[in-house]
């Protein structure tokens, strides 16, 4: 990427936009209950799973589904994830004694490549993970055609609520995944969640769960006070200085790792989540509904005007997906000022970001942990697609300043 100064991009209005599209939270959710059930019970009532057990974070989660899997084949050892997606999936892998190999995505798009793929099973794999975006969501009927017989493990992490042909993701594959992360649409702070259409599944996942559970007070103590201080800050001038402000450091400093949020502990601690924060959630999540509702008009309105400007390559879910929504993919076709005007909307306070600083086998700290293997589609995608976000807190003017900085880039182009 070039070092060039990109060209400042000025938001109207005071404040940033969030990256991603997160349920707003009230404070009534931090006192009280009004309900009567269980989280995990809402949950399964009113997404249809048939049980869902809670956890620590998604990334726990998938250590938890690695680790249940190396019992049921202790012959087998390789985890096969996409090119492009989120380092925990690697640590989890690691912290589960595993290997990992990247495969590619499509040309263009972010399914597994399923030729990749195919040439990548062998006799060592364990499973394959993958990914489901907030705004797009992965083809698991294609890898299962692809790779029959291997377990496949859906990284759901941002899309909790989705469906495919009307069913919840991460019932498609054999185990899924959730996160409750502050950057997805519902959260609880951190947290994640664990799911199967196979109760010997689940009992099993939950055995697992319970040998690798520490318990740590002081770290729940402070999830719950992160969790209020995230209720005071989930603004437009709370993002702008809780995140915007860090992220432009990064970005002046040069470091795009950073920047993304890319950068985590190696360690993957799996540890309780306390009843308070469990009720906090149960608060919020009969507004999740109406919150998904109004990210997809606003994915869908968002799309459509960027659909009319030549260049791009708006991602779009097939019919039968039912994305959460929380952000729209957009590639940006190469231009000798594309990266600079990349950079230049992800400094701004548009809310324009990049899931991934680059593709998974291109970060330093993987470089160890990945069997070597090429991934030339995931490498362009990584460069060139940006997300957009479908929060509320993004203003009008502020989409339209979006839609016409990327109009100007095509008519440059």
């Amino acid at each position: 990427m070039k070092k060039d100064r990109p060209p400042r991009i000025e938001a109207p209005g005071w404040g940033e936009a969030p990256p991603t599209a997160g349920l707003l939270p009230q404070w009534r959710d931090l006192f009280g209950s009004r309900s009567a059930g269980s989280l995990e019970n809402e949950i399964c009532r009113r997404y249809g799973l048939a049980d869902i057990e809670i956890v620590s974070t998604g990334t726990a989660g998938l250590r938890i589904a690695f680790t249940y899997l190396k019992l049921q084949h202790p012959d087998r050892e390789v985890v096969i994830v996409p090119g492009y997606t989120c380092p925990l999936v690697v640590f989890a892998a690691a912290a589960a004694g595993l290997s990992v190999v990247a495969c590619d995505t499509v040309a263009g798009g972010f399914d597994l490549d399923t030729a990749h793929l195919q040439r990548l099973v062998d006799q060592r794999t364990l499973a394959i993970v993958p990914t489901h975006f907030g705004g797009l969501l992965a083809d698991v009927d294609a890898v299962r055609r692809a790779a029959p017989g291997i377990p496949i493990v859906e990284d759901a992490a941002q899309a909790f609520g989705a469906t495919w042909n009307g069913r919840s993701v991460g019932l498609l594959g054999d185990i899924g995944v959730f996160s409750f992360g502050v950057s997805k649409g519902f959260t609880i702070y951190e947290g994640g969640a664990l799911v199967s259409r196979e109760a010997g599944t689940m009992e099993g996942l939950r055995k697992v769960a319970a040998q690798l559970t520490s318990s740590a007070p002081l770290g729940e103590f402070f999830r719950v006070m992160m969790l209020a201080g995230y209720h005071a800050v989930y603004s437009q001038m709370g993002v702008q200085f809780a995140y915007g402000s860090h992220k432009r450091r990064a970005l002046a400093r040069g470091d795009e790792i950073e920047a993304a949020g890319d950068r985590y502990p190696a360690d993957v601690a799996v540890t309780r989540v306390g009843s308070l924060r469990k009720r906090i959630g149960n608060n919020a999540l009969p507004r999740l509904d109406g919150h998904l509702a109004m990210s997809r008009a606003r994915f869908d309105a968002i799309a459509t005007r960027l659909e009319r400007i030549p260049g791009l390559t708006v991602h779009r879910p097939p019919p039968q997906a039912k994305p959460s929504a929380t952000s729209l993919f957009v590639t940006l076709a190469y231009h000798r000022e594309r990266d600079l005007l990349i950079r230049a909307l992800w400094h701004s306070r548009l809310g324009v970001a990049r899931m991934f600083s680059r593709a998974l086998p291109d970060f330093p700290d993987m470089k160890s942990l990945l069997i070597p293997s090429d991934t030339p589609n995931a490498r362009q995608l990584a460069a060139g697609t940006i997300m957009i976000s479908t929060s509320s807190l993004l203003s009008s003017a502020t989409e339209d300043l979006i839609v016409a900085t990327l109009e100007d880039f095509a008519r440059s182009s």
